[in-house]
């Protein structure tokens, strides 16, 4: 069970802090949007439990010190635009894997790489609970806005992993993206 208390963070125009079950609606249309998981490693929600099931996973790593995965909102509105965290990490080799959706509805405003830069510049501060060395990024070959993103936070291509994934009955290549903490602090 972990001591740690869920840190908020913000940004000019975002609020990062945990997920609820209010946010049960907006997190099962992201992940039932055909737009947004052809880019995703899960098949498509059908039902609205999916996504409570999947508020408990996210609830569940943090309670066990395995990773973290915040509510992304507008700072002004409150409106849910997606979530972002860390889908795992790894204390023992000083890394971390990140990922993040957004809301089609919010692509193309910055959003994503506000909050993705947000979480990066707090894994790898001195505020959080132990050194990170490395931040991993797995995606789609297909998936390039993502592409774009991890490229403009300073993230490095460093290979295909050849049939890594498997989900709606295939396997799937991802592409490894990465970043050092001595890189990101140039």
């Amino acid at each position: 069970m972990s001591n740690l208390e869920f840190p908020t963070l913000e940004t000019t125009r975002l609020l990062l802090n945990r997920l609820t079950t209010d946010d049960r609606e907006p997190l099962f249309a992201i992940f039932s949007d055909p737009d947004i998981i052809e880019h995703y490693d899960v098949e498509r929600f059908k039902k609205i439990n999916e996504a409570d099931q999947l508020i408990a996973y996210f609830d569940a790593r943090f309670d066990s010190d395995t990773g973290i995965r915040w509510a992304i909102r507008d700072k002004s509105s409150g409106v849910f635009l997606g979530t972002c965290g860390f889908t795992h990490w790894n204390e023992f080799d000083h890394s971390a894997v990140v990922g993040y959706e957004l809301s089609s509805h919010f692509w193309g405003k910055g959003y994503a790489s506000e909050a993705v830069g947000t979480i990066i510049n707090f894994i790898f501060s001195d505020d959080f609970h132990f050194y990170v060395h490395r931040v991993e990024a797995l995606i789609l070959p297909s998936n390039q806005p993502s592409e774009k993103l991890l490229k403009s936070l300073g993230f490095s291509f460093e290979g295909t992993l050849r049939g890594k994934c498997y989900w709606n009955s295939g396997f799937h290549d991802m592409k490894m993206y990465g970043i050092l903490r001595n890189e990101h602090l140039k």
